[in-house]
């Protein structure tokens, strides 16, 4: 089943995310990572550039996952992922405000692309702590070039 293109812009419900310190801890932990910031009791703990994936990839895709009309499957693979960040560092006791949103549907071959965006935002001064931006390949729902809804797809 092919993924319903009228979903493309459709933002769901935002959602909120409180980072706590063990959160950042344990993050870092399983990354193997070093850096003493990550490990600190002090207000110089901070959390790893990925540690977005903590509250947008997975909390964020399955808000648009959940909606019955966008027309998912469970054939997918994770194909990218991208962050832009805000000025100011995620830190033990921010309370972010996530919005996911369909950001793009395309097809290649028999291949679909989704792009879900997260934005994250400080609740506290309303300004941008991270964008997260997660392609996902569901493999094999793209009608075939001919087929209705199909789209020849060059070379």
């Amino acid at each position: 089943m092919a993924l319903n293109r009228d979903k493309l812009g459709t933002s769901y419900p935002p959602y909120t995310y409180e980072v706590s310190r063990e959160k950042i801890r344990e993050y870092a932990m399983a990354l193997g990572e070093s850096d003493p910031r990550y490990f600190s009791d002090g207000d110089d703990c901070v959390a790893p550039p990925t540690f977005a994936a903590c509250f947008t990839v997975v909390k964020g895709g399955a808000a648009a996952f959940a909606d019955p009309e966008l027309g998912s499957h469970p054939a997918l693979v994770h194909g990218t992922q991208r962050y832009v960040y805000g000025e100011r560092p995620v830190r033990p006791g921010d309370v972010l405000t996530c919005t996911p949103r369909i950001a793009g549907i395309t097809a290649r071959g028999r291949n679909e692309f989704l792009v879900i965006e997260v934005e994250a935002r400080f609740a506290d001064a309303d300004e941008l702590a991270v964008r997260s931006e997660a392609t996902i390949v569901l493999l094999g729902s793209a009608p075939a070039a001919g087929e209705p809804d199909g789209q020849e797809v060059p070379a």
